[in-house]
């Protein structure tokens, strides 16, 4: 009797190994993480539109309905700031979950620069706002290195011509120096500000030749760009604020050495993407 139930507890425990082990046969190899450093087929660059939202906080000036003074408040209102920018980045897996997929940390270096319209907008005496006669805006430049992990399907994650289509999706902390100015205004110093926030990524791949992304990229936090409290003569009475809230990245992205792609260099003699196998 103790040898029949030796016999089906044994049995049961090979037989709830069998499909982690059937799985693993068809898990590509993934190469030492830091390997990939000198892996050019890994890189990529590209450059998107950037959108910034924000809140202006300061002295606003009040027009009666004919346009005539009616002296200073104080308000705070919603703000959106708008530009461009471009970055180069890296993937670096670290985890293989399957034939076609795997854990990856993602590295970006880039740099935006964005405008704030219209900072100085004016009031009427019924609440409405108004651009000024003589518009006052602001220019910021950041530096940003979005370091996060990324999960991976498809060609980008295994390197392959043969897949067409690839997603990524990941998040991460942003870390970032930003310099904020006013334009119009004659021998104003730039105003630095830091932060480092968390983002959200997805990324959608398609192989054509080269390997082309679809880049989302969103980030939330407060970050101050511009605290001014002089006057600012012709523009504004002062004092101002200006802060960022949350940022939303549009960008397309190419993996420039994805021509070369060997699609054998991942993946083992199990895996062959034939009619046959259906385990992709």
């Amino acid at each position: 009797m103790n040898f029949t139930r030796r016999a089906c507890l044994i049995t049961a425990f090979a037989l709830a190994f069998l499909p982690e082990l059937s799985f693993g046969q068809y898990e590509h190899t993934v190469a030492p993480f830091w390997s990939n450093l000198r892996n050019p087929r890994r890189y990529e660059i590209g450059g998107g539109i950037t959108n910034v939202s924000g809140k202006f906080t300061g002295v606003v000036t009040i027009l009666g309905a004919g346009g005539e003074f009616r002296g200073d408040s104080t308000a705070s209102r919603n703000m959106a700031g708008s530009g461009n920018g471009g970055f180069i980045g890296l993937n670096l897996p670290f985890k293989a979950t399957g034939h076609i997929s795997c854990w990856a940390v993602a590295v970006q270096l880039g740099v935006n620069s964005y405008k704030w319209a219209d900072m100085n907008q004016t009031m009427s005496s019924g609440g409405g706002y108004s651009a000024a006669s003589k518009p006052l805006s602001a220019s910021t430049m950041q530096v940003v290195l979005p370091i996060g992990v990324d999960y991976k399907i498809g060609n980008d994650a295994i390197l392959t011509k043969r897949l067409p289509f690839g997603v990524s999706m990941g998040a991460g902390l942003i870390p970032q120096i930003m310099t904020t100015t006013l334009p119009e205004i004659s021998g104003f110093k730039s105003q630095w500000g830091y932060s480092c926030l968390p983002y959200a990524k997805f990324d959608l791949s398609l192989f054509t030749g080269f390997c082309w992304k679809i880049r989302l990229m969103y980030s939330m936090g407060n970050i101050n760009l511009l605290d001014v409290n002089h006057k600012l003569d012709g523009y504004n009475d002062g004092p101002i604020t200006l802060s960022s809230s949350s940022q939303l990245t549009a960008g397309i992205v190419i993996m420039p050495f994805s021509g070369g792609w060997r699609e054998w260099a991942w993946y083992n003699t199990h895996d062959t993407y034939n009619l046959h196998d259906k385990f992709n």
